[in-house]
């Protein structure tokens, strides 16, 4: 369990959570943390984060139609399997969008409880798993 008690602690803190964040999640988090690395408080930090977040999430969005065209496009199946494909799609990502939600506002909540870089870590959590699926959704349905 986290506890800030100087706000120098908790920004460390919260770059180490980034710092994890970026070695997991490969390049795509790296560019993200470079643009937040001028961050001097948690509130800046958590700023930052949001707006990449917010950002990252249009990007799941607009990929996530494309995925949708190219099942569309798939000519080899019928209508029937195109929209059965579809439906599979959809509920996994109702499920994934459920996990990142329980996962980031839950299980990370309780990781930093009463620490206030908890914010941070939050939107970080959010952030990784959302660039994560866009390059997963890429690489399975638009790269091939």
């Amino acid at each position: 369990m986290w506890h800030c008690k100087t706000s120098i602690l908790c920004v460390t803190l919260a770059c180490l959570t980034l710092a994890w964040l970026v070695a997991s999640s490969g390049a795509g988090m790296a560019q993200e943390a470079d643009v937040c690395a001028g961050a001097e408080s948690n509130l800046a930090l958590k700023e930052c984060l949001g707006k990449a977040y917010q950002n990252a999430d249009k990007q799941l969005n607009v990929v996530w139609k494309q995925v949708l065209g190219t099942v569309d496009d798939a000519d080899y199946l019928t209508p029937e399997q195109r929209n059965a494909w579809k439906k599979e799609l959809r509920d996994a990502q109702r499920a994934w969008v459920q996990f990142k939600e329980h996962d980031c506002n839950g299980a990370v909540l309780y990781e930093w409880w009463g620490g206030s870089g908890a914010g941070a870590a939050i939107t970080s959590c959010l952030l990784g798993y959302t660039q994560a699926r866009t390059k997963d959704l890429k690489a399975r349905y638009l790269e091939r």
